[in-house]
């Protein structure tokens, strides 16, 4: 990376790091950027804004993930009021340096219009605990202090860009159900407020908790029953494409909850959960029975339909419904089915929950 500006090669090195966590980042989460300036095709110094690429994985972060866009151009969308995503997007992929070059972030616009030489968002599991009930802000100050902004739910793109920008003077911003955002002219200690932030809020959520009560319902498989449950899953899921199943046993524990389904309709637990496993995950209460098995598949995949019929007016127009069976099928006594095309993305689905 000798040849690679020091602003980028600092903002990759730090990506990789918080990649590395997934209580902070999973499976292309999250966004990084930095500041700085490179000599244009005319040899002009030119202020640009390295950004994660859109589905790009910090984990394995390479300099090529990382798109530069022309910051005089991008700071010019700040004078719009409003802004579709098809517009926003128009406007900043024609202030790529290399027009080639990967997709950047639809969360580009927050990293251009906060001040700061390098910020990053995560999307960090005790960030979205802290904010995912209805008294989020009044813990996110409890937590944090006043010096932390705090943003309802908007949906990623140019009004939260917008929002953030008006933000600057806070330490960093909350936003609810999604993340954490700071920001330093240091990438070192950009990287440090992320382990501070994340760590004080992990202890504020510690001095809170307290184990719940076991109400765990117990159910015995023989070989056979066990075998004839994949296969009757199987089938049913392979209805609308072939599919592979894979048996995750880390969510054993709440998938034997007698409560489980009431834990689930409180809804997604990030913007991954939503992104990747759909609102919900679907529960067999009666596994060894064939019948009411495929009859709760088949009630998900109605109550998905349903679901999205009543939101896709808050979609982009043209948006259609994708497959309605369920990613993720928890089954009391062994833990969390997972199907997909493959057996990384099956994995996927099971780190996610």
């Amino acid at each position: 990376m000798s040849n690679i500006p020091t602003p980028l090669r600092d903002l990759v090195e730090r990506s990789k790091f918080l990649g590395a966590n997934q209580e902070f980042v999973v499976y292309g989460g999250g966004n990084t950027s930095a500041k700085g300036e490179i000599l244009d095709h005319f040899n002009r110094s030119k202020k640009v804004l390295w950004v994660k690429g859109s589905g790009a994985d910090m984990m394995n972060a390479q300099a090529v993930d990382y798109p530069a866009l022309y910051m005089d151009e991008l700071l010019q969308i700040l004078n719009f009021d409003k802004l579709s995503d098809e517009e926003m997007t128009d406007l900043v992929s024609r202030a790529l340096v290399d027009p080639a070059s990967r997709r950047p972030s639809i969360e580009t616009l927050l990293h251009a219009f906060l001040p700061f030489r390098h910020i990053d968002h995560v999307h960090a599991d005790a960030i979205c605990a802290l904010t995912n009930h209805k008294n989020g802000e009044k813990a996110v100050k409890e937590a944090l202090g006043e010096n932390f902004a705090y943003v309802d739910w908007i949906r990623p793109g140019f009004e939260l860009s917008k929002q953030a920008s008006f933000l600057k003077d806070a330490e960093g911003i909350i936003l609810a159900h999604h993340g954490l955002i700071v920001w330093s002219d240091d990438s070192d200690e950009c990287r440090q407020k992320n382990l501070d932030v994340i760590n004080k809020v992990e202890k504020y959520l510690s001095s809170l908790s307290k184990r719940p009560e076991s109400i765990f319902q117990h159910t015995d498989y023989s070989d056979e029953e066990y075998k004839n449950l994949l296969l009757q899953i199987r089938g049913r899921l392979n209805k609308k494409g072939k599919k592979i199943l894979s048996l995750d046993t880390r969510l054993k524990e709440i998938s034997s909850r007698k409560d489980v389904e009431e834990i689930l309709s409180a809804g997604v637990s990030s913007a991954d959960h939503m992104l990747r496993i759909k609102p919900w995950s679907a529960v067999l209460t009666q596994p060894k029975d064939k019948d009411k098995s495929i009859k709760s598949i088949d009630d998900y995949s109605k109550k998905y339909e349903s679901y999205f019929e009543a939101n896709k007016n808050l979609l982009t127009p043209g948006y259609s419904i994708h497959d309605s069976d369920p990613r993720v099928v928890l089954v009391p006594d062994l833990g969390a089915i997972t199907t997909g095309h493959s057996l990384p993305e099956c994995k996927m689905y099971a780190d996610i929950p």
